[in-house]
């Protein structure tokens, strides 16, 4: 499909999906075969630094914020119910209901042409629905040894799936549960060995006990340095 910018009028070749783009000659803002119900947009009722606090100091390696296309169908049951009509592969979106917030006619100084993710339009009929575009954060955060991105709801706030964060936590707990179990183990090896030696000597219990403790504190540390350096 071909197209001319209204401004400067080069031509554009776009692609089905294409609704809303920005002419690389001009800087001018095309809107491509909009649907036939004007689309609304739901504006963001949370803010980037709230987003950024819900994640660990650091972790946040990028944060955007992007329109994800949903479809108004009427459900007699149900009401009026938002269906998504995108094609990016979001698990956490597949079975959510976004909130309804504070729509706004499209207009297009609200937004950035790159902040829309395209709907698919063999997904709606076009001429019986009403196209609402939904603000998400994607976040990416930084991991141990990775990265992972995540959503988080523009307008609730709400984190969706489940929190990587988590996960990372729990796996340094078990680090820790490890740790604890591999100098207890060691500690012991050690410890009674020096304990029938050391009790066959006239040396105060005082001094056998700071003994045994400076035992698993030296084998502590040497387990640590150790899985330090495998990192």
């Amino acid at each position: 499909m071909k197209i001319n910018c209204a401004q400067c009028g080069a031509e554009h070749i776009v692609i089905e999906s294409d609704f809303f783009l920005r002419c690389p000659y001009c800087d001018a803002r095309i809107v491509v075969d909009p649907p036939a119900d004007t689309p609304k947009l739901v504006m963001a009722s949370v803010t980037e630094e709230y987003v950024k606090r819900l994640f660990p100091l650091g972790m946040v390696i990028s944060l955007e914020k992007k329109y994800f296309p949903y479809y108004e169908a009427d459900q007699s049951l149900r009401g009026k119910t938002l269906i998504s009509c995108f094609s990016q592969p979001w698990q956490e979106l597949e079975d959510y209901s976004p909130p309804a917030g504070d729509r706004r006619v499209f207009d297009e100084s609200i937004a950035e042409p790159c902040e829309f993710i395209p709907f698919d339009r063999d997904k709606i009929d076009e001429s019986s629905v009403r196209i609402v575009f939904h603000p998400f954060y994607i976040v990416m955060l930084k991991l141990e040894g990775y990265s992972e991105g995540v959503l988080v709801d523009a307008v609730s706030g709400l984190f969706l799936g489940e929190s990587p964060v988590m996960d990372d936590t729990a796996s340094k707990e078990m680090e820790l549960r490890k740790l604890f179990f591999l100098t207890l183990i060691a500690g012991l090896a050690v410890s009674i060995p020096a304990f029938l030696f050391l009790g066959n000597m006239d040396i105060s219990w005082l001094f056998q006990t700071w003994f045994f403790v400076l035992i698993l504190l030296v084998i502590a540390i040497a387990i640590y340095v150790n899985k330090v350096k495998k990192k």
